[in-house]
């Protein structure tokens, strides 16, 4: 049985984490949170293995200190500042970062799935997500009292299948392609395009009790008079309707939009004649703005600060 993937091990070399500059009196200087990231990680089982300890120059050299280690290169995240470390796991299933050092200009860090400038904001949790987009692992983004918001996957195709056969889903929104293979396609694309990206999109929400998908929700990019916006949008399955699931999803939502986005306000688009949807947010504070004609439709705009 193949061992869960998670986050096990991190690859390091300290010499070129050094950040002291040539007339600083001490002669090994680390990022502050770089160095409260290292103290922490053991809290959460992960190694720290430091190459300049192996002469670790070569694939093959880091798969024997891997092997000493009882570490998979998939189950590891190498945090590098030069180029020539990066080239290390040339080939290898391994996540990497990139920290922009500026005691060494000049490097590219192509290879590397994200850079950074510092540790301000890197944890284990920052780690963790960064290795689980090497490894198409979906997100959970937001949590709420009683489910989760998360990224979809190819795999949850069937599940969303089965909710849009709902007679009220499709009413006021588009419902899934009716042909499989082009639902896939775009489903893929979106997920490389909005939550690579973006780091936002329509989100699955799924129970955390049952696992059950309760519906899907979250944030969209769309022009609005020209200019980049913000909406939020929900679809909750029938059977979990009329329950406060999407005025639940909705606070914690908009919440994210405010802390996590560079937005000011959030809107949202929708059918005269849905009027459920518009009782719920005009009770999230939204105000009423225009009409707009979108794709043939006539929709309200609401706006929320």
């Amino acid at each position: 049985m193949e061992t869960e993937r998670k986050l096990r091990g991190l690859i390091l070399s300290m010499r070129e984490l050094n950040i002291a500059q040539a007339d600083d009196p001490e002669r090994f200087v680390m990022d502050d949170g770089l160095t409260e990231l290292l103290d922490g990680l053991y809290r959460y089982g992960v190694q720290i293995i430091n190459l300049d300890m192996f002469a670790a120059d070569s694939p093959k050299k880091l798969q024997v200190i891997l092997e000493l280690h009882r570490l998979q290169p998939e189950h590891c995240l190498l945090l590098a500042s030069t180029d020539r470390v990066l080239s290390i796991i040339d080939r290898m299933e391994m996540a990497s970062l990139g920290y922009l050092n500026p005691q060494i200009p000049g490097q590219k860090l192509s290879q590397a799935k994200m850079l950074v400038e510092n540790f301000e904001e890197v944890d284990f949790h920052f780690l963790e997500r960064v290795y689980q987009r090497k490894h198409g692992i979906p997100w959970t983004v937001i949590e709420t009292r009683r489910c989760f918001l998360r990224e979809m996957t190819l795999e949850d195709l069937d599940d969303l299948y089965a909710m849009y056969q709902g007679k009220s889903i499709t009413q006021y929104m588009e419902g899934l392609y009716e042909d499989r293979k082009k639902e896939e396609e775009y489903t893929r694309a979106y997920i490389e395009n909005m939550y690579h990206f973006y780091g936002y999109g329509m989100w699955l929400a799924v129970d955390k009790v049952t696992g059950k998908l309760i519906g899907r929700a979250g944030l969209n990019s769309l022009q609005l008079h020209g200019k980049p916006a913000l909406e939020m949008g929900y679809v909750i399955g029938e059977e979990f309707q009329n329950q406060g699931y999407a005025t639940e999803l909705c606070r914690e939502i908009l919440r994210f939009a405010e802390n996590e986005t560079g937005f000011e306000e959030v809107h949202c688009l929708i059918h005269k004649d849905n009027q459920v949807s518009i009782h719920l947010v005009q009770n999230l504070g939204f105000i009423w703005q225009e009409e707009l004609k979108v794709q043939g439709k006539l929709l309200q705009r609401y706006t929320k600060a």
